[in-house]
């Protein structure tokens, strides 16, 4: 939905302030009064709300937990501009100054699940003045945003606070580490109350503004029972296949749903997209952004884009990674190479301070007319004319969250898994790499007749080259879950220089941040993670 920052909103924000202060054991202050939630108006300015704290808790590449996507063999963090990122990259110890970065994302974190407490525990208040559906359907949502910033923090952090009850004045409450299952339990029950409550799809402003629906909770849970199946939890065959038959529900059901692939990766990063504007799109979680406050996305041509080309470079692309990428229209778009300058010099990436490639996809904006990718070899075209222009360092555009080619993949790799891929296992897997080859519906990048361990790793890097740089569904993920870091780290890299030595090789204790400096000297009860 458009995020409507309504007046209650912003006077609750301001009332929680940081994660730190409602995680305290005497936590302080006055959220909401008793008699709350009454109607439907009182409903959805606590809805517009929950959807605004959740824009700003995992729309900001920086200044978060993401600077671990960093340690991937995807990104390089060059720390050119931010040095936390090179801090990652090499592996070294967290700096005071990523610490404060974590302790930002994790705040951001429990705020959002703070709202989300809120509004499922106080919402029956509105029994009798309004509809249970109605009440359901809002419900839902809060419980899908809940399971999402769970889900979220606990692949990073892997034990952590499980709180599900609301911020409550002058209670004094014991805060302590939860076990990650315990934590998974949650998101699952979280998204299998969503899966029943929520609509196939919304109308109005809730249609076209990104309000969650069935599809987004189905298509969640696969990622979840994957996620499960390995590292840390191990839970194997069993999950691999509840992740196999829930991605197959939302396959069975692309039609109702209005999910398929659009015909050329390119087309996917459209900076004029509106939702539902295409009949079936692969688009299933986005977020919308505008021009006011912070509801901007961090997501923007800036973290990725050279220094000389008014960027930041904080992380670029790595050079084995790149030079692995399998060739085709994805690749063509998904990397920038060579840049034209609007005083008419040209440079290589090697000409460059970054020395590597840089990502393209967060490149093209609304508010930048005629990026002409389909011209992009036309000598006037935008993208070699004013690869160096960028109007802001925020973008507008929708933050896209979750796309169908992540449950394509999702239901191979966990089918492959169980009992071996099969017919549609196949067809997942190659629509994917045609559609980044040539386009939908060519043949030249299908594979076929692997042995289950080699179709598996087909798909493993299907996934890594679909999702390069920083979308939602990382590589990072992928990489925890299989326990490829310690690889990823060392046979598939190849970076010369010695800035970007490792400092020390990685252990499974490198998997998962430590809790913040902060949070743990506010609540001493937090420092004994294990699972870090």
């Amino acid at each position: 939905m458009k995020k409507y920052i309504l007046i209650f909103a912003i006077i609750y924000l301001s009332n929680c302030q940081s994660n730190n202060e409602f995680l305290k054991e005497d936590p302080k202050g006055q959220i909401l009064s008793e008699n709350f939630f009454n109607n439907v108006t009182e409903l959805e300015m606590m809805n517009n709300g929950l959807y605004s704290i959740w824009n700003w808790a995992i729309n900001r590449n920086y200044e978060s937990m993401e600077i671990k996507f960093a340690c991937s063999d995807d990104i390089l963090g060059t720390g050119n501009q931010r040095v936390y990122y090179n801090e990652m990259e090499i592996n070294l110890d967290i700096s005071s100054g990523g610490n404060q970065d974590i302790q930002r994302g994790w705040e951001r974190a429990y705020n959002c699940i703070n709202q989300a407490n809120t509004i499922i525990n106080n919402i029956q208040n509105a029994a009798g003045t309004v509809s249970e559906a109605e009440i359901n359907s809002y419900a839902a949502q809060a419980h899908f945003i809940r399971g999402f910033m769970y889900f979220w923090l606990v692949r990073f952090f892997n034990n952590i606070p499980l709180i599900t009850d609301a911020y409550i004045a002058d209670t004094k409450r014991e805060v302590t580490l939860t076990p990650a299952r315990e934590v998974y339990d949650l998101v699952i029950s979280d998204l299998q109350y969503a899966e029943q409550y929520l609509p196939v799809k919304w109308t109005g402003v809730k249609m076209t503004g990104g309000a969650v629906t069935k599809g987004a909770a189905q298509s969640l849970l696969s990622k979840v029972y994957l996620q499960m199946a390995g590292f840390p939890l191990n839970l194997g065959n069993d999950y691999y296949a509840k992740a196999r038959d829930k991605a197959k529900e939302v396959i069975d059901r692309a039609d109702e749903y209005g999910y398929a692939l659009r015909e050329h990766f390119y087309q996917v990063w459209d900076p004029y997209w509106e939702a539902y504007s295409i009949p079936k799109d692969e688009i299933i979680i986005w977020l919308e952004h505008s021009t006011t406050g912070d509801n901007v996305s961090h997501r923007s041509p800036c973290a990725s884009r050279p220094i000389e080309m008014s960027g930041w470079e904080s992380w670029v692309t790595e050079k084995y990674f790149y030079e692995h990428f399998p060739e085709g229209e994805r690749k063509e778009f998904t990397f920038v190479t060579d840049f034209y300058h609007q005083d008419g010099k040209y440079y290589h990436y090697t000409d460059l301070k970054c020395a590597h490639p840089c990502y393209r996809k967060m490149y093209a904006e609304a508010n930048v007319p005629d990026w002409e990718w389909e011209n992009r070899n036309d000598p006037t075209s935008r993208w070699l004319t004013n690869m160096s222009f960028r109007p802001v360092w925020y973008g507008i555009r929708p933050t896209l969250v979750m796309r169908y080619p992540d449950i394509l993949l999702t239901y191979a790799e966990a089918k492959a898994r169980t009992d071996g891929p099969d017919a549609l296992a196949y067809q997942c897997l190659n629509d994917v790499r045609n559609r980044a080859f040539k386009g939908l519906g060519t043949t030249e990048a299908s594979v076929s007749g692997l042995s289950r361990e080699a179709f598996i790793d087909a798909v493993i890097w299907e996934r890594a080259y679909e999702f390069a740089g920083f979308e939602h569904s990382h590589r990072w993920f992928d990489l925890v879950r299989l326990e490829l870091v310690e690889k990823a780290n060392t046979e598939w890299r190849d970076e010369p220089e010695e800035k970007y030595n490792l400092i020390k090789p990685y252990t499974k204790k490198d998997y998962f941040l430590k809790i913040p400096d902060r949070e743990v000297q506010l609540n001493p009860n937090l420092a004994n993670n294990t699972g870090y």
